[in-house]
């Protein structure tokens, strides 16, 4: 199977790279031709997947995109994590020290795609939230379950616990409902039986019961 993917807006550099590509070549050759080019350019920039099973476009592309993530892994694993090297000798160090790596690998993969399903990346790099999360210090006496307002935080700013609190790791502040607005319903009055106004009247044949 051989299918052809146009590229998103995130990958207009590869497609203005490749007509620049182009243009330079037919430069340099003098055999630039209009008609011809007036073809290419909904062929620059798109991605051609070749494989033996049966998938459909989009799943296709999500493959690539899922390999993609391992590209940024082991750039992180090399260049950030500085595990591009072992220093160790012998085969039980080199084992050990792999298997370390490979942990370290696999929590950077967990934590890519915790912060994808918070929103994180869609506002900074993995990078730039990596360091704003290492900026998180908590005090040696601090409670275990961490909390944005128990005050065991060391200058962490605002923006690093909206970051923590997304991931959660840090309990929120409990913000009190908002107070609706208007009068506050009066309830109903109980019904109470009406007294009579005024004294009671004496009876007129009062005399007659005590004969």
């Amino acid at each position: 199977m051989s299918i052809g993917l146009p590229l998103s807006s995130f990958h207009a550099r590869k497609a203005a790279i490749e007509e620049a590509d182009y243009l330079t070549k037919t430069e340099n050759k003098k055999n630039f031709e209009p008609e011809k080019y007036s073809k290419k350019p909904s062929l620059f920039g798109v991605i051609v997947f070749e494989s033996d099973q049966d998938l459909n476009p989009k799943t296709a592309y999500q493959c690539y995109d899922d390999r993609w993530l391992l590209e940024l892994v082991f750039n992180r694993y090399k260049s950030d994590d500085c595990l591009d090297k072992t220093n160790v000798q012998g085969d039980f160090s080199v084992i050990g020290s792999e298997f370390v790596n490979f942990i370290t690998t696999v929590m950077t993969c967990r934590i890519i795609r915790k912060a994808t399903r918070a929103g994180l990346l869609n506002k900074m790099s993995y990078g730039d939230l990596m360091d704003d999360l290492s900026s998180a210090w908590r005090k040696t006496n601090a409670p275990q379950k961490p909390k944005t307002d128990d005050g065991c935080w060391v200058h962490t700013l605002q923006i690093v616990f909206e970051e923590l609190e997304a991931l959660g790791l840090s309990e929120p502040v409990h913000k009190p409902e908002p107070k609706k607005r208007g009068r506050k319903k009066k309830e109903p009055e109980v019904s109470k039986t009406k007294r009579s106004r005024g004294r009671p009247r004496k009876d007129a044949n009062q005399s007659v019961g005590l004969l």
